[in-house]
């Protein structure tokens, strides 16, 4: 029997910030920035050396939300040719996490893509000096 490493530790801990700043996202924008930043904290823990390791970037990771099939997230080239993440994905539950975490983002981007003129209202509502 193969043992499976498990990284539910490290989701328990970005799970309430996570579905906090999804809350307060105002626009698909800030979904897919919210979304990569709490990739990149959890992908820099699990990648994480004490030489220093792969050093990730914004561009590595990014929320898929208009494909129908799919984890509803995709990888750089760059970042799945990495044989550390490789390993990971394969050999544990790394790649349900990401997809649990893209299913929320998913989802949250596609209300606020159906209601454009609602996220504009809370952007821009049309008071104080910037409305005179």
């Amino acid at each position: 029997m193969t043992k499976i490493a498990s990284f539910t530790k490290l989701e328990n801990t970005l799970v309430p910030r996570f579905r906090e700043s999804m809350s307060r996202a105002q626009s698909t924008a800030d979904v897919q920035k919210f979304f990569v930043y709490s990739m990149l904290d959890l992908l820099n823990s699990v990648l994480a050396e004490p030489d220093g390791g792969f050093e990730l970037h914004y561009e590595d990771i990014w929320l898929t939300p208009d494909e129908e099939a799919g984890p509803g997230y995709a990888l750089s080239p760059r970042l799945a040719g990495n044989e550390a993440l490789a390993e990971h994905l394969a050999g544990s539950d790394l790649s349900s996490i990401l997809a649990r975490f893209a299913a929320v983002g998913v989802k949250r981007y596609q209300y606020l893509a159906q209601k454009p003129e609602k996220t504009e209202a809370k952007m821009y509502h049309g008071t104080g000096r910037a409305a005179r």
